[in-house]
């Protein structure tokens, strides 16, 4: 007697191999083919806005005035306490579109796409694993942002891009190995296989999404030892550092040992005692921050 098809077992997820999967990955990018499943058509949107080079800022505020959660993720980004020192409220889009410039909306866009898809049902599955990439995301771009303020090191707007955008190569891998019906495996060779892989996977997205050179080069050599030969600049170093800094938020005593380990902390001239007093006076602020990128 045949089995209903609902008394079935299912059968399980079969096992991609990483370095296959991202050769793969690499390719469709490298052809232009970006596969994210249920992007917002808002960000293709401004997206096109932006690569106008005639386009004015009110020419781009009216393309995101068309989403109103997106026109008020960018209004409480350009108010926030950094990026809007003076406190004087900016209530056109206009000029918030001139406050952040030309990457940071185009990041923003991007971002709040990105949280919109991963609310879509065809990744539901996937919701807590691309929660946790976000959430440490805006992190990291908050305290990129403090870095490249403190240090004068790198442009803080195109800090906080890169810290945004950083971990778009993890968030691609996973979502991509869910379409594909199977799981990456989770022993130490595919999770180091995949910690190497994901920036260059990122590099390429922001590449095809026109972010600035220094942003993609930044993402690309994050999880560079010693500075790439060509291509990397301050931006890597303040990015490599945030990345280290993350779980020093919240545990502090590892302070001394990630500042020792992490050479991009000596580029930049900072020791344990000036880590701790940046993440002492700056606590507040950083909080201020990612709360509004998490919107």
């Amino acid at each position: 007697m045949a089995i209903p098809a609902s008394q079935k077992q299912k059968e399980p997820p079969s096992a991609l191999a990483p370095s296959e999967f991202l050769k793969e990955l690499s390719a469709e990018l490298a052809s232009g083919d970006v596969r994210l499943p249920s992007f917002p058509d808002i960000a293709q949107r401004v997206q096109r806005a932006l690569e106008d080079p005639r386009a004015t800022p009110a020419q781009v505020a009216r393309v995101i005035g068309i989403d109103a959660a997106l026109a008020v993720r960018i209004l409480r980004l350009a108010n926030s306490a950094f990026l809007n020192p003076s406190g004087k409220p900016i209530t056109e889009l206009q000029q918030a579109v001139h406050r952040l410039g030309h990457q940071l909306v185009r990041c923003t866009a991007m971002s709040f796409a990105l949280q919109q898809m991963n609310a879509g049902a065809s990744v539901a599955a996937l919701r807590p694993q691309l929660h946790e990439l976000w959430r440490k995301g805006t992190l990291v771009a908050s305290i990129a942002y403090v870095l490249a303020r403190e240090t004068r090191a790198a442009n803080p707007d195109e800090a906080l891009v890169a810290g945004l955008m950083h971990n778009i190569g993890s968030l691609y891998i996973t979502v991509r190995a869910h379409q594909h019906g199977a799981t990456l495996g989770a022993d130490d060779a595919a999770t180091r296989v995949l910690d190497k892989g994901h920036p260059r996977i990122a590099g390429a997205i922001l590449g095809q999404w026109k972010f600035a050179p220094s942003i993609v080069s930044a993402v690309s050599n994050q999880n560079a030892s010693t500075p790439p030969v060509t291509g990397a600049g301050p931006l890597t170093d303040v990015l490599i550092a945030a990345i280290s800094l993350v779980p020093c938020v919240f545990y502090r005593g590892l302070l001394d040992e990630t500042v020792t380990a992490v050479t991009a902390f000596q580029r930049l001239a900072l020791d344990t005692a000036d880590c701790k007093r940046l993440l002492g006076t700056t606590a507040g602020q950083i909080k201020s921050l990612h709360s509004a990128l998490v919107g």
